[in-house]
This record gives C-alpha cells, structure tokens and sequence, in this order.
C-alpha cells in the first residue's frame, strides 16, 4: 500500500506563531493559556508538561502572572480585565483573525450589518462577534439566513478555517434572500484553502484517506467533511494509535492530511505506523505469499470463483471437490453470516454442487480454504448495476452493523469513534458514511442496527466491490419540504388570524360607546403613554397627558402591562381605528377639591407669588391661586402690578371669578377695599347717630359708595 501525504498539510503560519509564543513563556513562568492555545489535546499536555497550564477563565490567574491568548483570539472587554488584573499579556492571536476582527469592527463603524459565516460556538468567531457592534448576527448555515434582518448595508465576514465552497453557497443563498449593498470579505486563511484544495485533489485518486487532527478542531472537521465527499472511506483520527489494518483493506494507495492544529511529530507516526502495516503484513506471510503466487500454474488463485461438490460434512465445515490436487474447506463462518454448525450440518449432502471463492493465505494447510459467502457477495454484484459519474438512485437499505474505527488509545478513555453504518444494499454490502446518516451530529448509531431507511446510491465501483449511500440529500429535501409547509400553514395561520382579528375589531367598533368609562387591559407600555384593550380586539391609547393631572407622572409610573385600567372613552374614530382614552377623566380633579369652598364674593388672604404683563398670581392655598388683573389692583391707573405689589406680600383680595373647566380664579384689590369701605360706613351708622352728619349728607356718602 502506497501512503501519499498532502501538501500542505498541518500546522499553518498563525499556529506556529502561537506554538512558539507559548513555548517561550516556558521563561516567564508562572503562566497560562486563557483556554486551549489550539485545538490538539495532545499539544496542550505537552505545554502542560513544560509547565505552561490552561486555565479557563481569567478569574483564575493572580495578579502578576502570564496570560496567553489563543490563537483563535479573543473580545476587547478580555483585553480590558486582563489590564485591570495587572495580567502580562501574551498575544497569539492568529494574524489572520486579527483581521477578521479588524474588518468586523470597521464594517459596524461604517454603518454595516455584520455578518460572521462560522460555527456559532466556534472561539475564533465568538471573538470576531464581539468587535463586531451589538447588532451582529452568525450564520452556520443556510438554515440560518431567515434570523437576518432586513436592511440597506451587509458585510459578510467568513470564519478563517471555514469550508470555501460552503461559504459561497451560503453567501449565495443570502444575497438572493437579503437584497441590498454588499461588502463582502473573504478573511478565509490562505492556508486552509490551499489545505482544502490540496485533501481534495488527493481524495480522489486514493482508496482510503486518514485526516489527522483534534475532534474539537473546525478545520479538521471541515476538511473530513471535504474528503468524506469524496472518499466515503475516510477516517478522523487524533493519534497513530488510533489506526487500524481494517481501515485500509484491500486498499493499494491511501492518503493523509492533517488540521491546521496537528503537529508534525503526529503526522509523521501516523505515516510510519501505516507503512509498518503494510510492511509486517508482507514480512508475516511472505510464505504464505510465495504459495499463493504458485497456484497461478493450476489456475487456482486467492479470489478465484470456483465450482465443487460437497464430498463430506463436519463439525469444521463442508469439504469440497472442485478438480485441484487438493481439496477445499468452507469453514461454517465462511458458509453463513451468523452459523450455526449445529443446525446447519443436516442442510447440506453430499454431491451438492456448491459455488465459493479462494481464500487468500491459506495454502499452507491441508486443505484449500473457501468462502461460499464471498462467492454469493461476487454472484449478487454482478447484479448491480453500474452508476454514471454524478448520478444517484434510490433504495431502501437495512442497517446490518455500525462500523467503528480501531477504538480506544492505549493511553486514552476515548470512545471508539463510529465511522459509519454497513447497510444491505441492492443484494450486497454497501457503506453509509456517519455524516450521511443525519443531517445533525448523532452520539449513539446502534437503534439504527436493523431498521430499514430510505437512502440513495451515490457511488457504485465493481472492481473495488464499493456501493456508497447517503440519506444526505434526501433528509435535506424533506427538510425542506417540511419547512416549506411550515411556512404555508404559517401564513395561512397568520392570514387567519389577521381576518379574526379585524372581525372582532369591528365588532368592538360598533360595541364602544364614546363617553363612557370602562376597565381594560393594559398591553403595551411606551415612551408616549399605555395602550389599553378596551374591548377584546379593541386597543386604544391613553397619552401621557391623559395619565393624571399632575403632568410629571410618565406611563410606567401609572401602571405595567397586564394590570387593569379605568379608562374614559374620549374620542372613537372608526375611519382611521383610533381610540382615545383617559385615565384622568376618570379621576376627581385635586383643584377642584381645594377650591370647592371658595365663593365668588368671598374675600380671602393669599401671598403674592409672581408677576405677569397683565397681573399678579396670588396662592391661596397648596394647589390654587387667583390672578388679580391690574384694572383691579388698585382705583388708579397701574402700568404693572409690581408697582403696588411685592413677591410674597400677604394680601386679601375678593373671588370676582371662578372658571371650574379652565381651573382659574379671577381676584380684585379694589373690590375689596370697597366693600370693605361699605362695611366700616355701615358699622359707623349703626352705632353713631347723634353724630352731626345730616341724613342728607349721609345719603351722598352712601350713594357714592354704590357707584
């Protein structure tokens, strides 16, 4: 087996930066990094082991001590803690991300949406998010596009190690969705491209493909979903303990690639481990090899159909004649998936004809070993029908066994990992990769074991006795289907609805009575006043004005949504569905309340409060006052009233005028004084008539009082 290794491969420029930054604090200890420097947890032990730690949060580091952060970068406010901590601070952030960052922050300061094409959890574009403005939205897939508003400006920003064709797939699909101005910024790292393209290129001229890298690394995923699709045999590993002979049977060239994350010292035990495979594979029947290459003479060779009869039957198997100097043995596990010899060996006689094939390594026994299940597995392909590059067809597949890669690292707890499903297929074994399965991320395959699913055949080669399916595209265009009758039965919901909602909103119209007071339901509360449902389907608007009488209330003050209201019925106009409502009109007026026991031609003491071109403004009391106009201050002529009063003078002038509706009292000085006056005569007269006034002289005085 040939072993090609990618070019490029593994640790990328920003990678190698941060390894070298951390490696070097090796000098300032104590130090940490803020989270893994990059995603291989085989790295950040050996950091660990150097004596540079990980810490998860910044609360974990004491004042003075190191702080590494990550390639994947980090937001301004960690930068803002970690000064204020008196942190020494160790950027690693890859230069490519800082970008990412920078671009962001000025497409938010030119009046831009951003927008982030990444994993939502992914750290790298967590950081990028926060440089970004309080409005920025992430997008993973396609799916997500219907969160995004809709406005005039978008910058679409891709997260550095994220899939080129994906993300101009999505891109696509967002500019048809949001139409407007674009500024778009391919911040993609050039080396994960070249990466990508390089797996690619590989991936289809190999049987099998190893992609190296962490399980929380983005770019070792993407580029395993890249290969997947198009070399369904393709393994992600973290270590070269992870690798297996099954991963690469039957295999003559695979291939490697490895993630932006992977150090060179894993790539290159992968690699040797591989070649070792095959060399102790040759090393270990080099014999056994020789043999087999001698049956080429008699025509009898490992993978050759042979015809026989059956000449005995046993415990071990059936034996067979098929014309060469020795015979044949079917082991009853090579007879039937699953024998049992015991129920078996009374099904098959003597001098039946059986079909198998040459078992490769076994020509040092006494016997020639045969398959009967491999000769049905080479009968059933020739059924199979070939596949045109590009083409699929459908079928119905049953779940035979979950396939999982060697399992557990010697020095690990790690879980095998599942590679994929074995499916019966057309009348042959066929291979469901584990990304194709679902279109989310499943934990556990084994309740798939023995279900039938619907799937497509997307690859089909007879030399190689590969059949490939998927659900992939099937599940996506049910999704779909389902989303789009999501969306018909939303909008017929919502025009439903809608038609409901005018209908009692028209009842209401004709239910509501201007003038009248009712309770309703406060539902909104805003800057402005509180919206209140005065009928069901009926919302009218109770304005700041309208609150109280005393106009420093505000809307929350008076009441929070959901809580009851008296409302009076103001004004209904049904042309343009308005309803104006008060809270006040409901209320007994404070002023009225403090005038109720003033009457005209009562006179009353108050203190002169201010001045106006006209009058005076006197308080009578915490919530009146009266105004004294100046024809009525004084029996002269007065220009302005602060000629003849002053502020907080004390004066007692009479009520002439009270106004309920305009809330204003009318007072005069001058009226006062005369009745005053008319008073001091009248008790003068009554108690002095002796006095030497004639009568006639008195009438005068009295009559000019009346005037």
């Amino acid at each position: 087996m040939k072993v090609i290794v990618a070019d490029p491969c593994g640790f990328c420029y920003g990678v190698k930066r941060a390894v070298e930054i951390a490696e070097g604090a090796v000098n300032s200890l104590p130090a940490a990094t803020l989270g893994p420097l990059i995603h291989n947890p085989q790295f950040t032990e050996e950091l660990a082991a150097k004596g540079v730690g990980c810490k998860d949060s910044l609360d974990d580091f004491a004042p003075g001590e190191t702080v590494i952060f990550r390639s994947h970068g980090v937001g301004p406010e960690i930068y803002e803690q970690a000064i204020e901590k008196k942190l020494k601070i160790l950027d690693a952030t890859c230069p490519n991300v800082k970008t990412s960052q920078r671009k962001a922050r000025q497409a938010f300061e030119d009046g831009y949406l951003p927008i982030i094409v990444g994993e939502k959890n992914h750290p790298e574009v967590k950081s990028i998010l926060a440089f970004a403005g309080n409005n920025a939205i992430i997008i993973e897939r396609k799916e997500d596009i219907g969160e995004v508003p809709f406005v005039s400006k978008y910058c679409v920003i891709i997260q550095t190690t994220f899939e080129l064709a994906k993300f101009e797939e999505i891109l696509q699909a967002l500019q048809a969705a949001r139409p407007g101005e674009y500024r778009v910024e391919r911040t993609i790292c050039l080396a994960t491209r070249q990466r990508q393209e390089a797996a690619a290129k590989l991936a289809v001229e190999v049987d099998a493909f190893i992609v190296i890298g962490g399980r929380n690394s983005a770019n070792t995923r993407h580029l395993t979903e890249l290969v997947s699709a198009l070399c369904p045999r393709c393994f992600q590993i973290e270590t070269a303990g992870e690798l297996s002979p099954e991963m690469f049977q039957g295999c003559r060239k695979a291939g490697i690639s490895a993630g932006a994350s992977t150090p060179e010292r894993i790539i290159k035990e992968a690699v040797k481990a591989m070649e070792n495979m095959e060399i102790n594979k040759v090393e270990g029947n080099e014999f056994e090899a020789m043999l087999d290459e001698s049956m080429e003479g008699y025509g009898v060779h490992p993978g050759k159909l042979v015809t026989g009869k059956v000449i005995q039957v046993d415990k071990e198997g059936v034996y067979i004649s098929f014309g060469y100097r020795r015979e044949g043995l079917i082991a009853w596990a090579d007879w039937a998936a699953d024998a049992n010899p015991d129920e078996l060996v009374n099904t098959v006689k003597v001098g039946d004809e059986v079909e198998a094939v040459v078992v490769p390594g076994s020509t040092s026994e006494d016997f020639i070993r045969l398959s009967k299940i491999r000769a049905e597995k080479e009968a059933a392909w020739k059924t199979v029908e070939p596949l045109a590059e590009g083409e699929k067809r459908p079928a119905t597949v049953t779940v035979l066994r979950v396939i999982k890669a060697r399992g557990r690292d010697k020095d690990s707890d790690k879980p095998k990992q599942v590679v994929g499903l074995a499916v019966a297929v057309e009348g042959v074994e066929g291979f469901m990769p584990a990304s194709h399965v679902e279109l989310r991320h499943i934990d556990d395959f084994t309740p798939y074991v023995g279900k039938e699913l619907e799937a497509e055949i997307i690859e089909v080669n007879a030399e190689k006795k590969r059949i490939v399916v998927s659900r992939r595209d099937l599940l996506k265009a049910e999704k779909a289907q389902k989303h789009q009758e999501w969306l018909a039965n939303r909008e017929a919901r919502i025009a439903a609805a809608r038609e409901a909602r005018a209908a009692r909103e028209a009842a209401a119209y004709e239910e509501i009575v201007e003038g009248e007071t009712y309770e309703g339901k406060v539902v909104k509360v805003a800057e402005f006043g509180l919206f209140v449902e005065v009928i069901e389907g009926l919302v009218g608007l109770v304005h700041n004005t309208e609150l109280s009488y005393d106009r420093s209330v505000k809307a929350e003050d008076v009441a929070k949504e959901g809580d009851m209201v008296k409302v009076f019925v103001k004004k209904v106009d049904k042309e343009n569905h308005r309803v104006s409502l008060s809270i006040k009109a409901t209320q007994e007026d404070p002023w009225v309340a403090a005038a109720a026991g003033f009457q005209v031609g009562d006179t009353v003491e108050g203190t002169v409060e201010r001045f106006l071109p006209f009058g005076a403004l006197v308080r009578l009391n915490d919530k009146v006052e009266g105004m004294i106009h100046v024809s009525e201050l004084a029996d002269t002529r007065v220009e302005k009233p602060e000629d003849v009063l002053k502020i907080g003078q004390v004066v007692t002038p009479m009520i002439i005028k009270i106004d309920q509706a305009k809330r204003k009292i009318g007072l005069s000085l001058t009226r006062a004084k005369k009745d005053e006056e008319k008073a001091e005569m009248k008790a003068y007269m009554d108690g002095n008539t002796e006095d030497n006034f004639s009568n006639n002289a008195m009438a005068e005085q009295l009559e000019g009082l009346k005037k």
